[in-house]
């Protein structure tokens, strides 16, 4: 029971002892978060691929070095094919213009075929004029019912000139919008090498094959190459769409 009590009493110490270094460790904790500060400690960091003292150049700057010379010699080449690729296509497309125009020139059926088709369309054009007139003089008639004819007479052309300018601003800006939306959709569906190689092959087609269409379909071979691109143009819509739909661009 005594040696029981005395290893109790020195275990109650020992508690003691550590209880009292404990609780010094605590205040130490809290009087260092207490009183903390910043100080800047300069760190060195090893940087990869950086010169060393002994040698002038790394591996990685020599490989690098080799690469963007490579890749400049490939770049003058790409670009030098590009030119010359490009300057064979413009001979070649200057070459087959003008040998489909002047064969035109040297056919007689296709010049009068020319002919036909821009005489209908300025006759059109007159027809379509004749009737802004018409209408204007219509509207014009308004100033019958002054009873001066003085200023009847300018009243009427003072209506007819409004009306006429009213029309004409109308339809060239129905012109001029329906022009860019066609030339937007051309650039943006047919603006390429394929497309003139189908233009010059089909006026080819229609240059030398003209009296033969003629006898098959009765039909101006200019309307019909007209409409044979809008199909073409129509074609080259459907097809780019589809193939953005799929993720092909």
């Amino acid at each position: 029971m005594t040696s029981e009590t005395d290893s109790r009493k020195r275990a109650d110490a020992e508690v003691v002892t550590w209880k009292f270094k404990y609780e010094k460790a605590e205040q130490e904790k809290l009087y260092a978060q207490t009183h903390q500060k910043t100080v800047e400690v300069a760190v060195e960091k090893k940087v990869p691929y950086e010169k060393c003292e002994k040698c002038d150049r790394t591996a990685y700057q020599k490989a690098k070095e080799k690469c963007d010379n490579r890749k400049n010699q490939l770049e003058k080449k790409y670009k030098n094919m590009t030119v010359g690729y490009e300057s064979i296509l413009f001979l070649l497309a200057w070459y087959s213009i003008t040998t489909t125009l002047f064969t035109a020139i040297l056919s007689p059926v296709f010049l009068n075929d020319c002919i036909i088709f821009f005489g209908a369309l300025g006759k059109g054009m007159g027809g379509l004029f004749r009737e802004f007139v018409i209408g204007a003089d219509s509207f014009g008639q308004l100033s019958n019912g002054i009873s001066n004819s003085i200023v009847s007479g300018i009243v009427y052309w003072l209506i007819a000139t409004i009306i006429m300018e009213i029309i004409f601003i109308i339809t060239g800006w129905i012109i001029v919008w329906s022009g860019y939306q066609v030339g937007k959709i051309y650039r943006k569906y047919c603006w390429d090498i394929l497309s003139i190689i189908v233009a010059i092959t089909s006026t080819a087609i229609a240059i030398y094959f003209g009296d033969w269409i003629k006898s098959v379909i009765s039909i101006n071979p200019i309307t019909l190459l007209l409409l044979a691109h809008v199909v073409y143009i129509g074609i080259r819509c459907y097809v780019k769409d589809w193939m953005e739909e799929r993720g092909y661009y």
